[in-house]
């Protein structure tokens, strides 16, 4: 009991809910005890896995959605644990509000640029890593060590247990390959946020030594400054992030990696900021554009056919929000555009029911 009380008092200082034993997480979430226990020893890939085409050409994203169950109890330590642990200042996804918006606005008039993209950043945070953050939190060892393998999954949905090292006061929970982060949980954006602390600390020093600005959405980073820099002084920078990012145990993705000079046009997360305030880049605007004019001028049933979009509710799901982010960025542009898109929804007789429907 006296044990329990302390952990309760460690949970609590940190503003998560405490969470004593797997039992305790299984009454508290309504899931079955012992599927959990299934999950942590490795027996159940509670997973659906999928392909999801990536915007470049040929390219795909590897989609593992958890069962509902699994899903539901996620969510709940989404909400309970890890969303109120505050992530790094410089990271801006995957948390309330913050967003890509916010984001770009940090390198407004930016007169240089450099933009690094983070390779497999969910699989290179394993379930040691989710491990450390629960227990900077608060979490005794076993519940950090299980939370973690409920978080987590094993390479290709693996369940055999061959044992390699297991926990040590309980024989059925074997090693094997640490799990990782499945892009498809509700919780691996969030713990992903967390277990990247570390660099994001190293990496806020790098950029105040070149007095340059950093953030981090997802596994996008962006580090920019408003003065004039060498191409020896970027190189060097370039070099010292690379390490920087070795060492916390991420890898740069080289063939993403950009140098945006004075003098060229730049974009962060899809947004302009070389000005003195965001805008969206031409193309985007068109394609918004053309969606209301077509769905105005020809009616909605015929632009969505001609658009190839497989459903009507789709469809309007899909403007409704780029509208809505739209508005994030320049109100004056998107907000004649939203009401024309409101006009034309009303003639069709589209209801706000409707739209929730969909």
């Amino acid at each position: 009991m006296d044990e329990a009380l302390t952990q309760i008092r460690r949970a609590e200082g940190y503003s998560v809910t405490p969470i004593l034993t797997l039992r305790h997480l299984a009454h508290l979430t309504g899931a079955e005890y012992l599927y959990l226990r299934r999950i942590v020893q490795r027996q159940l890939d509670p997973y659906t896995v999928f392909s999801r085409p990536k915007r470049t050409p040929g390219k795909v994203r590897t989609i593992a959605s958890p069962s509902p169950v699994l899903m539901d109890l996620q969510r709940w330590l989404l909400s309970n644990v890890f969303e109120r642990v505050r992530p790094h200042r410089a990271s801006y996804a995957y948390q309330p509000g913050r967003s890509a918006v916010l984001c770009a606005k940090r390198h407004l008039g930016a007169t240089w640029l450099l933009k690094f993209d983070l390779h497999d950043f969910f699989h290179s945070v394993d379930e040691r890593a989710v491990y450390r953050v629960l227990r900077t939190v608060g979490y005794n060892k076993l519940i950090s060590f299980e939370i973690a393998r409920v978080c987590t999954r094993l390479p290709g949905g693996e369940t055999r247990a061959i044992t390699r090292f297991k926990y040590p006061t309980i024989d059925s929970y074997p090693g094997w390959a640490p799990g990782f982060l499945p892009q498809g949980a509700p919780t691996s954006g969030a713990i992903a946020n967390l277990a990247a602390r570390e660099l994001d600390d190293r990496l806020w020093e790098v950029a105040d030594r070149y007095d340059l600005a950093y953030t981090r959405y997802a596994d996008d980073m962006t580090f920019s400054t408003l003065r004039q820099l060498s191409r020896v002084t970027v190189n060097r920078c370039i070099a010292d992030i690379t390490k920087v990012v070795h060492r916390a145990h991420f890898r740069v993705h080289r063939k993403k990696t950009r140098v945006i000079p004075p003098g060229a046009r730049k974009v962060v997360l899809g947004l302009l900021v070389d000005g003195d305030r965001l805008r969206m880049p031409v193309p985007a605007r068109q394609r918004l554009e053309t969606h209301v004019r077509g769905a105005a001028t020809f009616g909605l049933t015929a632009h969505v056919e001609h658009a190839r979009y497989s459903s009507l509710g789709g469809f309007i799901r899909h403007v409704d929000g780029l509208l809505r982010y739209a508005q994030g960025v320049d109100r004056s542009w998107a907000g004649a555009l939203a009401e024309r898109w409101e006009a034309v929804l009303k003639v069709e007789g589209i209801t706000v029911l409707d739209r929730e429907r969909w």
